[in-house]
């Protein structure tokens, strides 16, 4: 076997059996949020985008930040630089700008599809941005965490960062998600 293929599997395997234990732990919490999932309408609808847009957006600056380890662009230290900030910062108002879009998708979907339920716009944006924009800090700070160690560690970035922040990233959301619903005040803090 190419020495190349070897590699990309041994860095490989051990992240995707790891994600796929964090992706039924995902589905886990989102059993324990059945009661918010049908008190709400419309939050089953903004679940998946919302799922989707952090694996996404948090993908997409782990492999810029990987492509900017690989050119020389960051220092595999946890040192500030204009590269990695204007990377993060992009992340950032994405995070927000979509979150924002997401609300309002969610709750036209939710519309157009005339449940009986009425969803209210406002609560299902809030929701959305609040979750969103945690998630995104959160997000932001594991990929310039984990690709900054794992190139440090002599290990490609490419091989870690999408399935981790992936995985990771859904983890997170839900979590934010529960948290954003709590703070709309649908389900009052425990």
């Amino acid at each position: 076997m190419n020495p190349e293929v070897k590699r990309i599997l041994k860095e490989s395997i051990p992240i995707l059996v790891l994600c796929a234990i964090g992706g039924v732990v995902a589905g886990i919490m989102l059993q324990g949020m059945e009661r918010e999932l049908l008190k709400i309408p419309g939050l089953l609808i903004l679940l998946p985008a919302i799922l989707g847009m952090r694996g996404n957006i948090s993908g997409a600056l782990g492999s810029r930040l990987a492509s900017a380890l690989h050119l020389g662009l960051i220092d595999p230290e946890l040192r500030w630089n204009k590269v990695l900030s204007n990377n993060v910062w992009a992340s950032m108002l994405l995070n927000v700008l979509m979150s924002f879009l997401l609300g309002l998708i969610s709750y036209a979907a939710y519309e157009l599809a005339d449940f009986k339920n009425h969803a209210n716009v406002l609560e299902l944006t809030a929701i959305a941005v609040i979750a969103g924009v945690l998630a995104g800090l959160i997000l932001a700070a594991l990929s310039v965490l984990l690709a900054i160690l794992t190139y440090a560690r002599g290990l490609d970035p490419d091989n870690i960062l999408m399935p981790s922040l992936s995985t990771v990233g859904d983890i997170i959301t839900v979590i934010c998600l529960l948290f954003a619903v709590r703070i709309v005040g649908y389900i009052p803090f425990i």
